[in-house]
């Protein structure tokens, strides 16, 4: 794409292989082509007073976003856009293209040009209706102006012409309804002089067909471009060859296409601009004529396409493209079609001639490498999903396209990427790009530095986790910043949203601020939307499989519950789904209990219970809230449902045969693993059953561990929950000798036994040769830094997993997507991301951890216990200068009751370790069973001079008097409300009381409304007894 008005003084020339390295079909050597071209750049390009033609200039596209998602689809050069199955999934077809948005019904396409230059013309295909607005919109459609223009939809092609040019670089879509929004573009008109320039003319020749495939995976070749993009009667093929002006007319027949193709180029040639120079003389009134040009190196596609108003006479037009790097091998391929019949001659007489700009490579590299990135994103995102790169090795490509539907699409993907390492070896993101998608194809892999390394004073326990830490967190606080709606979405719908948000359960846990809060708050409305559209109490509305029955926002109300420890609303939101999920389950006559069908479970089964079929693979899953709800209270009547199904299982689970499918009539195994215990449903079973044994102490649950455990091995997935093992004190009964040799198995287990935290930093460093096309360590984040962000992969395929070994550090223990059973030791507050910590002992009766500060002046905040059991405490707090991970000088020593959810405050010395140790002095009531009264911000209103409320008992006591008094900020009590008896939902079924009450004055700062002001209630946890009034 060129200014054309610059000076010819600026015009540089190109190697004239660039034009002399076509392939010539006639009899002409590649000297006289070459002298020819020579001749044609002096006399036209330097003309001295060419006369002005129209210019019409394609103007790129920078980004597409479907409200805040990127898609491609609308911009990309193709009207039969696909999704990763193969489906044509053109906007607003709702199809798997990776971004569906509730927010505003998914409606808005937000498109930003590539320059600030504006437009004149908008070319429209796919038929749609929608509204245009110019200059930058809100992610709603305005209503304060009226649209630039409105496409009324129902015809293929419509164009926006406008009188002035538009002058902005944002353009909106709204409200696309009947058609697609198939492909947009952009141009700007001038009258202009020619460009300058070596030029090649080219006049049409013979028909001829074109070569056929090597095979039916070949997006390069014109042939299957050519029949998958237009009927048979249009395609007709003629040569367009350099040489002699006099071959002949070129005679375009009615709403029909032709097509010139040239031959080959035998090498790299910067292609800028095609002209046509005809003459007009068989028509008596205007012909409507639309010129195409075809991507030169993916014919699925085009680059310009404009249609031109034809009139007697002669016919001088210019369609300058975004700048294009034509490869060997590669052809230029013109299409016309006319709107009635229509014959063009050359000016002279003779042929039409086409005219091809050149450019040096270099110069045009730049807009032909943004263009094949553009399309590179658009293919590699749209495949994300199903990721059949994965299974892409050392055979021959054809036979891994042909190796499943979803690899059957990775042809077109493949030949991009292999384009763009031709354009630019040495760019960045497309190495990246090369070696995610090849990895287990290329000999080798880019050498990529290691992290850098801890500085002078600062140990490396404290180090590289801290920045595996800040790596996870910065590809989170990316999807925030630039995909989040209001609702809570990230573009992925509730469905692959929430898996998104598990796999940053932990980030909370690190800090209370900054991106940690921001993922609390889009949480929190995303959990508003699945209950309004996708659940029915507590379960999935939609019938599905299990896995997608889970991902519907039962994996959400777990995640809530623990994000906003005690808030009744997300913790009886979870003791919903306890409830009716004994409706997803059936009880056999012999006493066992199954989910009724695990390929089809929702909210019909509460009313229409299906019958029974197989119970098996991610089945497990959908006890997530279930679970959560008895982590609170130890709920019996939710552990009952879950443990008869367990027990049941237990019957099914034995060495040898580890089942992971079972058909529930006749109690059949359909499924089993010869040497993977709990391994089913993604490793769900595991995380279920371990689960399961920290609530209710029974060894039975874990025992398909424990029989490999004893033997001294740890198959998968033992080898993933020994942590998890070590701190609940599964593994209390074996000696020394046997711990250390299951140590090797898991980088944690070395740290707790004999403080060695090199294993766990060895982790997180992790290896310069990976192991999987994921972010697992600090070297896949050097390899891969934009993987997770700006390719815009779907929000369910993003797997920070590097972030387990610096939640083993921090915390003590990891949560993550389908590894949900919650073993951390602490949380902490206050500290932002200047700190690191080391948990050395995450026991229910003991506690240690390391903190080193990296702040210069001393900082405050508290960390928060989930593990310890209700007692009373001796806790010393002090310095290790010598890094020894003892205290060498006692800060302070205090002895007091801590239970789960209880705060520790701490000072943290500068640029020193902190050594923090909790020992039991005392074993307490446990908290269980107790009430639990508990009031939710998200409840309380003010109404007047009163605020009202609601009071929750979430506990398995009742209640005799419930107590409520608003506070003023100074802890006085301005008023009280006495109510009656609350009962406990030991019948999973929430109890609770709205009440209201009189202010004598309105409220001021700091006022809050508290449950049983005078303590008198004993309770599982005090921090949901007060909330501010707002």
């Amino acid at each position: 794409m060129k200014n054309w008005n610059r000076s010819r003084a600026e015009v540089q020339l190109p190697s004239l292989r660039c034009a002399a390295g076509l392939a010539s079909a006639g009899c002409r050597a590649r000297a006289g082509l070459c002298a020819w071209v020579v001749f044609f750049w002096l006399a036209y390009g330097l003309g001295q007073e060419a006369d002005r033609v129209w210019v019409i200039q394609k103007v790129p596209v920078a980004d597409c976003r479907v409200v805040r998602g990127f898609v491609g689809a609308p911009v990309d050069g193709s009207v039969h856009s696909r999704d990763y199955s193969g489906r044509v999934a053109e906007y607003p077809a709702r199809a798997s293209d990776g971004v569906q948005y509730s927010f505003n019904g998914n409606d808005g396409v937000h498109l930003t040009l590539a320059d600030e230059r504006g437009f004149d013309w908008v070319v429209l295909r796919g038929g749609a209706r929608t509204r245009m607005y110019a200059g930058r919109t809100t992610l709603v459609e305005p209503t304060n102006r009226s649209p630039l223009h409105v496409f009324r939809g129902g015809e293929s092609v419509q164009i926006a012409r406008f009188p002035q040019r538009v002058q902005a670089q944002q353009v909106s879509f709204f409200g696309t309804t009947r058609g697609a929004l198939a492909e947009v573009g952009f141009y700007r008109l001038a009258r202009s002089v020619p460009p300058a320039g070596p030029v090649g003319e080219f006049h049409p020749g013979e028909a001829i067909a074109l070569p056929p495939p090597s095979s039916a995976y070949a997006p390069e070749n014109l042939l299957l471009g050519l029949q998958e993009r237009y009927a048979e009667p249009e395609r007709q093929v003629r040569a367009l060859l350099a040489g002699d002006p006099s071959r002949g007319t070129l005679r375009l027949p009615a709403h029909r296409a032709i097509h010139l193709v040239t031959p080959a180029f035998l090498q790299e040639t910067g292609l800028a601009a095609i002209s046509v120079a005809a003459a007009v003389a068989d028509v008596s009134e205007p012909v409507r004529v639309q010129l195409i040009v075809q991507d030169p190196l993916n014919p699925r596609r085009d680059i310009s396409w404009v249609e031109w108003e034809v009139e007697p006479g002669r016919l001088d037009l210019v369609l300058d493209l975004p700048d294009q790097v034509v490869l060997p091998g590669s052809r230029l391929w013109i299409t016309l079609r006319a709107s009635r019949e229509l014959t063009l001659t050359g000016p002279s007489g003779g042929a039409p001639a086409f005219r091809v700009h050149f450019v040096p490579v270099e110069q045009a590299r730049p807009e032909a490498l943004a263009w094949r990135k553009f399309l590179l994103k658009t293919l590699f995102s749209v495949l994300s999903e199903p990721r059949p790169w994965g299974s892409y090795g050392r055979q021959p490509r054809e036979e891994f396209y042909a190796s499943s539907p979803y690899a059957a699409q990775c042809p077109e993907l493949f030949l991009t990427l292999d384009q763009c390492h031709a354009l630019a070896p040495q760019d960045e993101l497309i190495r990246q790009y090369r070696e995610w998608v090849y990895l287990r194809h290329l000999p080798s892999l880019s050498p990529v530095s290691p992290p850098p390394p801890p500085p002078e004073g600062v140990p490396a326990w404290a180090w590289y986790p801290r920045l595996a830490w800040l790596e996870a967190r910065r590809i989170a606080q990316w999807w925030l910043d630039e995909r989040l709606v209001d609702t809570g979405e990230l573009g992925g719908r509730v469905g692959d949203d929430t898996d998104w948000f598990q796999q940053f359960v932990d980030l909370p846990f690190f800090e209370d601020g900054g991106t940690a809060a921001q993922l609390r708050e889009a949480a929190a409305r995303l959990a508003e939307l699945a209950d309004r559209e996708n659940l029915r109490e507590g379960i999935n509305r939609e019938s599905t499989d299990a896995l997608h029955a889970y991902e519907e926002g039962i994996n959400h109300l777990a995640l809530m519950a623990r994000w906003f420890y005690g808030d009744p609303v997300y913790l009886e939101r979870c003791m919903d789904s306890a409830r009716n999920l004994e409706k997803l389950t059936i009880r056999t006559e012999d006493g066992r209990r199954f989910f009724r069908d695990s390929d089809s479970m929702g909210a019909r089964d509460l009313d229409r219970p299906r019958p029974p079929k197989v119970d098996g693979h991610a089945a497990p899953l959908m006890w997530h809230a279930a679970l959560q709800w008895a982590d609170y209270n130890r709920a019996p009547e939710a552990l009952r449902v879950v443990r008869e199904w367990a027990d049941t299982w237990l019957r099914y689970l034995q060495p040898g045969q580890w089942a992971t499918a079972v058909e529930v009539p006749s109690g059949r195994i359909l499924a089993a693993s010869p040497d993977q215990p709990l391994g089913g449903g993604y490793r769900a079973q595991a995380t279920v059953f371990t689960w399961l044994y920290a609530l209710t102490g029974d060894a039975r649950y874990i025992e398909p561990f424990l029989h490999y455990l004893r033997q001294g091995r740890a198959p998968a997935p033992t080898d993933a929950f020994l942590n998890d093992l070590f701190n609940l004190g599964a593994l209390r009964d074996f000696d020394a000798g046997a711990l250390g040799r299951l140590a090797t198995f898991h980088p944690a287990l070395p740290l707790y036994l004999r403080g060695d935290p090199k294993p766990l930093i060895d982790a997180a460093v992790g290896n310069p040769q990976p192991g999987w096309a994921e972010i697992a360590c600090l070297y896949d984040a050097r390899r891969w830094p934009d993987m997770y962000t700006v390719t815009h992969q779907f929000t369910d395929r993003v797997f920070p997993s590097l972030l387990q070994h610096a939640s083993i550090a921090y915390l003590g223990g990891f949560t993550r997507r389908n590894k949900f059973n919650p073993t951390q030791a602490v949380s902490w507050e206050g500290f932002g991301t200047n700190y690191a910590a080391l948990v050395l002992v995450n026991q229910p009766d003991r506690f240690k951890a390391l903190v080193y500060s990296f702040a210069k002046q001393p900082m405050r905040g508290r960390l928060r216990f989930w593990a310890l059991a209700r007692g009373r405490y001796r806790v010393t707090v002090g310095r290790d200068a010598d890094h020894d991970q003892q205290a060498d000088r006692v800060d302070w020593t205090v002895t007091r009751p801590l239970a789960r959810a209880e705060p520790l405050d701490l000072v943290l010395a500068p640029r020193t370790v902190t050594v923090i140790e909790v020992t039991q002095t005392e074993t307490l009531e446990p908290l269980w069973p107790r009430p639990d009264l508990a009031l939710s911000p998200r409840e309380v209103l003010r109404d007047g001079r009163g605020v009202s409320g609601v009071i929750h008992n979430l506990g398995t006591v009742a209640v005799p008097k419930v107590e409520i008094a608003v506070q003023d900020a100074q802890g006085r009590i301005v008023s009280r409300l006495t109510l009656g008896p609350l009962a406990a939902p030991v019948d999973l079924v929430p109890k609770r009381q709205s009440f209201h009450l009189v202010l004598p004055r309105p409220p001021g700062r700091g006022w809050k409304l508290v449950a049983d002001p005078e303590d008198r209630v004993p309770e599982i946890y005090e921090g949901n007894n007060a909330v501010p009034i707002p």
